[in-house]
Parts: C-alpha cells; structure tokens; sequence
C-alpha cells in the first residue's frame, strides 16, 4: 500500500465516523447511511458496471448525508411537517457535502455523486434540475437507496410504511422520481425479501 492510498483510506475513515457521530444526532436515522450503501451494493450488483464505479457509489452511499451536519437540531428531529425554509434547508445539504469534500481529491467522483443525489428522473430534483441520463449514475442509484430507507424505517414525524407502500411508491415513481430501471431492480430485490435490516 502506498502512502497516498493509505492517507486515503484515513480521510474516509474520518468521514464515515464523521457520519457516525452526525447519526447519533437522532436514533430514527441511525445507520441510515449504512443500510443505505448496503441497498445500493444490492441494486448495482444486478447491473454490468464496473467494480470500481460499485465501490465509488458504494462510499457515495455511505457519505451521503454527510451535508446535514448543517442542519439544527429543531429541523432534524422535528416531528410535524417541515416549513418550505426548512426544507429548503435540506435540500441544500448536498451542497453542503460538496463543499465539504471539495478538498479531497480523492473523493471527487463521490463527491458529484452526492451533489446530484436530490435530482429526479423528471428534472424536477435539486439543485440543478438535471433529467433523466443526465443524472450520475451513482446519484440515481442513491436516491432509490434512500427513498427505501426513509419508508421502510420509523422516522421522528412517522413510523415506518409497510413494505406494500414502499413497492407502490417504487411503481408510481419510476420514470418521475427514479430511474425506472433501477426502481424496477430495486422492487424485484425487494419482493425477494432482500432489505438490511
């Protein structure tokens, strides 16, 4: 191992601890980004991509939420609707995490994944509207992850949806919210019982 790949190694390190302590925060989105990373293993496993873009997304996934260590306490763990100032204020997390990895070389791939990680198939996702293939691959593959994870885990504001509901979402958004074949994968996967638990 050589000393940039290992200096590497201790960045990530200290970011997924970062995440760690960032999760402690509120015990409904602990080891979110954990299970997570394990959906989109999951998902990328059944698609011909390299193993080197599986492991890129991969640390994406984990490092994802990374930018809410912006976010107050009274947003995070706030149990009724948020306000549209407050929601704008996660919406911007994502820049926050490209700003904070901006320095690190060797996570600039990651980093655009997770910039891109609230934009939707239809272009009506955030922050720059892009559409459909237009999207990093990774970033598509993150916001299926996550949208399984917010539904199927209890949250602050409600208790966790029957995997019923997730599937139906899955169905409803794919080609608007998701990419369509990465929502159909993720249902297939799902209807097999497979999700972290």
């Amino acid at each position: 191992m050589n000393k940039e790949s290992s200096s590497n190694e201790g960045v990530n390190e200290a970011l997924v601890a970062l995440i760690a302590a960032l999760e402690a925060r509120d015990l409904f989105t602990k080891d979110h980004s954990i299970r997570v990373a394990q959906i989109v293993k999951l998902l990328t496993a059944k698609f011909r991509i390299s193993d080197q873009q599986k492991q890129t997304i991969y640390d994406a996934a984990l490092l994802h939420d990374i930018g809410m260590v912006s976010i107050p306490d009274a947003i995070l763990l706030k149990q009724g609707r948020l306000s549209s100032d407050e929601l704008g204020l996660i919406q911007n997390s994502p820049e926050v995490a490209a700003k904070i990895l901006v320095s690190i070389s060797s996570l600039k791939d990651e980093r655009l994944i997770i910039l891109h990680q609230g934009e939707r198939w239809d272009g009506e996702g955030y922050p720059n509207r892009l559409k459909g293939d237009q999207i990093p691959e990774g970033s598509r593959f993150i916001a299926v992850a996550k949208a399984i994870d917010a539904m199927t885990k209890n949250r602050s504001y409600r208790r966790a949806r029957p995997l019923s509901y997730c599937l139906d979402q899955l169905k409803e958004n794919a080609g608007s919210q998701f990419d369509p074949k990465i929502a159909d994968v993720a249902i297939s996967i799902l209807c097999k019982g497979f999700l972290p638990d």
